[in-house]
């Protein structure tokens, strides 16, 4: 009987590991994607598909894990995808007003793919690049991401000179960010657009 009993969980625990939620138009068992730009060392653009691994609404904001490629200039071994977990407001009267709630690149939630320490700047940890860009993206708005204008420069609410010599990380985490509250406006915000 014990035995039995440990097969049924074992199968339930497998069946809702895999699992994967409809989202939208997308089939099941398939995770939804969305394009962004992403940019290379001295702003080279392709366009890449970040994925969505999870997404959960409630009523005053949705989180987001989002898997996407920042840094393609080393080896695998140094570089690999990002995980980006963030939270963006629902409750703003307008898409242009919703907010990054909360957001993470570690936590037991995201993972940091980019070289940690930076190559070039030694200072440049995981935890550097948190405290000085990610944490500095709350509260930020879509208008914000909008008004962005591209590789190699900054959000208003980041200081430039903590982060020079970051341009391929912070420009690929804001070029995703941009492309995600696209896609949130979209779903969230339908009645507008």
């Amino acid at each position: 009987m014990k035995r039995v009993l440990i097969a049924i969980f074992a199968l339930l625990f497998i069946a809702g590991c895999v699992s994967v939620p409809e989202h939208g138009d997308e089939p099941a068992g398939r995770f939804p994607e969305f394009e962004y730009t992403h940019y290379s060392s001295g702003g080279v653009t392709q366009t890449y598909n970040a994925v969505i691994i999870f997404e959960q609404a409630i009523s005053t904001f949705t989180a987001y894990q989002i898997a996407f490629v920042s840094c393609t200039c080393r080896d695998p071994i140094a570089n690999y995808y990002s995980i980006c977990y963030v939270e963006i407001l629902n409750t703003r009267p307008t898409a242009d007003e919703a907010a990054i709630r909360s957001i993470s690149f570690g936590n037991n939630m995201g993972l940091w793919g980019d070289s940690n320490p930076n190559y070039y700047i030694p200072e440049y940890t995981q935890e550097y690049m948190d405290e000085h860009f990610v944490q500095m993206l709350v509260r930020t708005t879509k208008a914000e991401f909008d008004a962005w204008q591209g590789y190699g420069t900054q959000l208003d609410v980041i200081d430039v000179d903590a982060v020079t010599g970051a341009s391929v990380s912070t420009s690929n985490i804001t070029s995703m960010l941009r492309s995600l509250f696209q896609y949130h406006s979209e779903k969230y915000y339908a009645q507008e657009n």
